[in-house]
């Protein structure tokens, strides 16, 4: 028989009833009411888990939403062992799960009055699907030919810390991360497969929808060496951190797949098809980097007494490294014989190093004079020193048709230097009955130059062209709120919060560089109320404001700084919690948010027409970017019997942002998706040592934004049985 989600729904919700029924049943209508959950707590243990899901759809799309392996999975989800003797303590935690690639292996061994051991290993996958966009105008849909993305990320570590009585305690910890597979990107290719005309400026047909992906190839290395020790009310600690660094990604991006121009090219007024529009260009760029640095961090915590506490930390950073990479471009050229494929790395041999060196000083103080007030202060200093150079050859073709190739060297430079002081202030004071006041304020003052040299070819030039640029940036927060037991069953909180960041970028003296301007304030204010009428219920409501503005100039200091961005976000959630009885206990979540962002619409209006071009909406090409969702969590329990507990949980998610009418103006990028999850859960004590777990479910997923060809659906079951060793 085939399961459809109304059944499943229809069923558990039957089940849910039912159930309640037997507890109010129970409650009211037998003075020996059933016992409470009394399923036992293991401290060691061993849990084995099997889960199966059986999709129907897109399974890669699957996999994305719910980081689950289409194939299901089996394994250890949870292990567990702790021995405690007299003095010495062996703990062990495991994992090992198919399907997701889930594994932690780890042992920890302490003595008293010595110090501890840690080692292990753990990883663990993350699935990508590799989609890019759909083209609603035509149904243009062009997903990567291999979908079966992930991305493994695993980390092997020791650590081992020896803590005598009365000495300084030494830590040694050394860890090696990685992070290697393939991720889709949104770097999109480009297409003319739109089904718009390429003759009707200045409404280009090109759209960016090609999906790309990223191989990944990234390692990190950490060895630290971290020192301890207590001095009367004095606690002291420094630690040494060296860190190497090997990345090797590569983008791989496709343009105009399919298409080639007729040899010779056609006046642009011509009306060619889709496949004549452009030449494919297969796209593939390579960043590598290898660093190491050295950094050393010295901090000092006194406690005076119990109403003066100082903080002081100091901190060194010494940075080297060597970036290397390519940028390959495969075009397919069109001769007056055949296309012939031209291979260009149009940037290839990179090779370039950087040096930074950051000194970082901070110091704070708290001060409590009453037991009604609390008063910290902190100020922090940064000053960081950046030398970079890089060479590289830039590759280009030329002549008609373009199959000539030619080389050419190109080097560049810049050095730069940043000074940065940050004040903090908090104040607390609860002298008010039932009330808790508190302010905080940081503002981040950063001053300091830029003296780079534009690309230039050695072969020809001695020097590019020189800039010298002050800058400075200015990044504030400010917070005040309060806290309010307005009586037993209600408290209340509020809080009004602002961030203000500002980027100057100024040309000066003989060699003027650019001017440059960025600045944002973001304000908005919180609110919580938390009311519990009777013992049984408890609801959690939480409203969020925020908005911000952006301004912005652009090159040369005469350009007026101009609106590029007014954001608005609404932010409403509710949480209740029933708990009527000890046997039933059901649990309400939901979010409604409200999320627009604006650059120009609906200031630019109609551009007029111009020449060979056409009037049109630009409107429709800036328009606003929303994310408005709602998702809501309903949960409900009950004990059936003293060896068996029930559970229903369904969950919703609806985005509904997408315009498929301005895809012949811009891209449409707003997501239009409805999601929709139901399971029924039941947990049985076989014995004091053996607790199983089994749940079944179903699970739809429709997503317009796709048009549709990432939907999918299906019934999943999950088992678990959990021993106590």
């Amino acid at each position: 028989m085939k399961a459809t989600f109304s059944t499943i729904v229809r069923g558990a919700s039957l089940l849910a009833g039912a159930s309640l029924a037997l507890t109010a049943i129970t409650v009211r209508g037998s003075d020996k009411p059933l016992a409470p959950d009394a399923f036992p707590t293991f401290e060691s243990y061993i849990k084995v888990t099997g889960q199966a899901p059986s999709v129907s759809g897109d399974e890669k799309a699957f996999q994305r939403s719910k980081q689950l392996s289409s194939s299901g999975g089996i394994g250890i989800e949870d292990l567990h062992f702790i021995n405690e003797g007299k003095d010495l303590t062996t703990e062990i935690n495991g994992k090992a799960l198919t399907g997701t690639e889930d594994y932690l292996a780890e042992v920890k061994i302490a003595k008293n009055e010595f110090g501890s051991v840690d080692f292990g290993y753990k990883s663990f996958r993350t699935f990508y699907d590799g989609v890019g966009g759909f083209f609603p105008t035509n149904g243009n849909w062009q997903p990567l030919a291999n979908r079966d993305l992930h991305v493994d990320r695993s980390k092997a570590w020791i650590e081992a810390t020896v803590a005598l009585p009365n000495l300084p305690s030494v830590t040694v910890r050394y860890s090696a991360e990685k992070r290697e597979g393939k991720k889709d990107s949104t770097i999109w290719g480009d297409t003319d497969f739109t089904g718009m005309p390429n003759n009707n400026p200045p409404i280009s047909q090109v759209r960016k929808t090609i999906p790309s992906f990223l191989k990944l190839d990234e390692q990190t290395k950490n060895l630290e060496f971290i020192v301890k020790h207590n001095i009367g009310n004095t606690a002291l600690q420094l630690s040494v951190l060296n860190q190497k660094i090997d990345n090797l990604d590569t983008r791989f991006v496709n343009r105009f797949p399919g298409e080639a121009k007729p040899y010779s090219a056609p006046a642009s007024t011509v009306l060619l098809p889709a496949s004549q529009m452009n030449n494919e260009i297969d796209y593939r760029q390579g960043d590598g980097i290898s660093s190491g640095a050295t950094i050393t961090t010295f901090t000092s915590d006194t406690k005076f007494n119990d109403q003066v506490e100082i903080k002081c930390g100091v901190n060194y950073e010494l940075l080297h490294a060597d970036q290397s990479g390519d940028r390959s471009l495969v075009t397919t050229t069109p001769t007056a014989t055949v296309p012939v494929p031209i291979n260009t790395y149009n940037y290839q041999g990179l090779a370039g190093t950087s040096r930074i060196l950051s000194y970082t000083g901070n110091t704070s103080l708290t001060y409590t004079p009453t037991k009604n007030w609390s008063l910290f202060l902190a100020v922090k200093r940064q000053e960081e020193y950046v030398k970079s150079a890089a060479s590289f050859n830039v590759s280009a073709a030329s002549g008609t048709p373009a199959t000539t190739v030619a080389t050419t060297p190109r080097v560049e430079w810049a050095n730069m230097m940043n000074k940065t002081t940050t004040p903090e202030v908090e104040v607390r004071y609860t002298g008010i009955k039932d009330v808790a006041l508190y302010a905080n304020y940081s503002k981040a003052k950063a001053t300091g130059t830029d003296k780079d040299t534009s690309t230039y070819n050695p072969l020809t030039a001695n020097n590019g062209t020189n800039a010298l640029n002050a800058t400075s940036e200015s990044h504030g927060n400010y917070t005040i709120g309060a806290n309010w037991k307005a009586c037993a069953f209600a408290t209340f909180r509020a809080e009004l919060f602002k961030k203000s960041h500002q980027n100057d970028y100024v040309g000066f003296g003989a060699q003027v560089g650019d001017y440059y301007l960025l600045d944002s304030h973001f304000t908005g204010w919180k609110v919580t109320a938390i009311v519990k009428p009777n013992d049984v219920v408890t609801s959690t409501t939480r409203y969020i404001y925020q908005k911000g503005l952006m301004d912005v100039t652009g090159f040369l200091p005469t350009f007026p700084a101009y609106a590029s961005c007014d954001a608005e976000n609404n932010t409403v959630s509710e949480t209740i919690d029933w708990t009527p009885s000890k046997q039933f206990y059901a649990q309400l979540n939901a979010n409604i948010v409200f999320n627009t962002v604006n650059t120009v619409y609906p200031r630019a209006g109609i551009t007029p027409a111009s020449g060979t071009s056409i009037a049109y909406d630009t409107n429709q090409v800036l328009h606003n970017a929303n994310n408005n969702y709602v998702t809501v969590t309903a949960l409900c329990g009950t004990t059936l019997t003293t060896a068996d507990d029930l559970q229903f949980q369904v969950n919703y998610y609806k985005a509904d942002n997408l315009d498929a009418n301005l895809a012949t103006m811009t891209v449409p990028y707003g997501m239009a998706v409805k999601e929709v999850s139901a399971t029924v859960g039941i947990k049985h004590k076989f014995s004091d040592k053996l607790v199983g777990d089994a749940k079944v479910g179903y699970f739809d997923s429709k997503n317009d934004t796709t048009g549709g060809m990432t939907n999918f659906h299906g019934p999943q079951g999950y088992l678990s049985l959990t021993y106590a060793l």
